[in-house]
């Protein structure tokens, strides 16, 4: 089993949220119920969800993201206050092969970025006290503000200047890690929901219609990103999951990783990636030839996109594949997005959840000897 993260088996993070847990929110929203009786009935069931992670042989544990709505916009409404964030239909959207669409909303801030405690870090604790397994935390890009909504939902009320909106998201990261690491955190995931969409020429068109340069953009989201990973305390290992977008089995872009490959792979200095790879729209894995030898990859080859179990002996020849370009040793596997990236993102239940989960360590002992 390697020392450090990443694991041969790892996943993504968030996980199916109980029906139980979704109703005991709605009714803490209608205050039928304090949050002492909600922060329990999270406890309780983080504290069951951490246990069949562990049954099914994961050395990285995830809360599942159960206190949150969505990580994303509980993050930055953190870092704006109360008031500070609302969300307007946006020019983007998730779609699938019948051409259907959900809309994505921009997230609009009125009041200027600013850490005033710990975002994310009660929840890290709280994870680690109950596990001896090493604890994951999911955060979002520093850039996916900007990326959802451009300059319009960011340059209203709260700042006349972008640089000084970087200059803010910067130091907000830098404290968060820092209130991370002090809760236990040496396991964290920068979730890069950005960047590889690029790739897909009706994301560069939606950009430009904006009013931006999108290769001029891409070269400041890389230096953002960059100044966020090397915040990090020494003692925390930080990687990125690269996403094309994920919701109830509908994806934002079909983009392969060559396009963006000098920026992601080279410029971005991120240690190891997990990078999706289980479906025709990530591009061929010929793409992690472009993969530094000082980097590792884990390869999102479990779909969290149908409950259908992919056959082991494919996953065994896709890993097999995958080392012709890097080796076996720098290789790990994974689900290649989280369960549930929001209360309502799913499209199976948590047993076939844990059965692809299971499906991952059974592949990795197959593969490496190890988990």
């Amino acid at each position: 089993m390697p020392i450090t993260p990443p694991f041969r088996a790892d996943q993504v993070g968030s996980l199916l949220r109980p029906a139980h847990l979704i109703a005991a929110r709605e009714k803490y929203r209608k205050r039928l119920i304090e949050h002492a009786e909600l922060k329990q009935i999270e406890d309780d069931a983080i504290r069951t969800v951490v246990a069949l992670q562990e049954s099914a042989g994961l050395q990285s544990v995830s809360d599942g993201e159960f206190r949150r709505q969505s990580y994303i916009v509980d993050f930055f409404r953190k870092a704006v206050g109360s008031g500070g964030l609302t969300a307007e239909q946006g020019d983007l959207f998730h779609r699938n092969e019948k051409g259907e669409t959900i809309p994505i909303e921009k997230l609009v801030i009125h009041k200027p970025v600013k850490w005033t405690g710990p975002i994310f870090a009660e929840h890290l604790a709280f994870l680690k006290s109950i596990s001896t397994r090493t604890p994951k935390m999911t955060v979002p890009s520093p850039i996916v503000l900007h990326f959802l909504g451009g300059s319009d939902a960011l340059l209203r009320e709260a700042y006349t200047s972008l640089d000084q909106f970087w200059s803010d998201v910067i130091e907000v990261y830098r404290s968060e890690f820092a209130a991370l690491y002090q809760a236990g955190c040496t396991y964290l995931q920068v979730d890069e929901t950005s960047l590889v969409k690029f790739g897909d020429p009706e994301i560069r068109a939606t950009i430009e219609r904006r009013g931006d340069d999108w290769k001029k953009l891409v070269e400041t989201y890389v230096d953002v990103i960059n100044a966020v990973l090397s915040a990090a305390p020494a003692g925390m290992t930080v990687g990125i999951h690269v996403c094309r977008g994920n919701r109830k089995g509908f994806w934002q872009a079909d983009a392969g990783y060559e396009f963006m490959a000098d920026q992601l792979f080279r410029r971005l200095k991120a240690k190891f990636y997990f990078l999706e790879f289980d479906s025709p729209r990530a591009g061929p894995l010929e793409a992690l030839k472009f993969m530094p030898d000082d980097k590792t990859v884990v390869l999102g080859l479990v779909t969290t996109k149908s409950p259908v179990l992919e056959d082991p002996a494919m996953l065994r020849a896709r890993v097999k594949e995958a080392s012709a370009y890097i080796g076996m040793e720098r290789l790990c596997i994974s689900p290649q997005c989280g369960f549930s990236g929001n209360v309502g993102n799913t499209v199976m239940s948590a047993d076939e959840q844990f059965a692809k989960l299971r499906l991952v360590v059974d592949t990795a002992r197959e593969i490496w000897g190890e988990a």
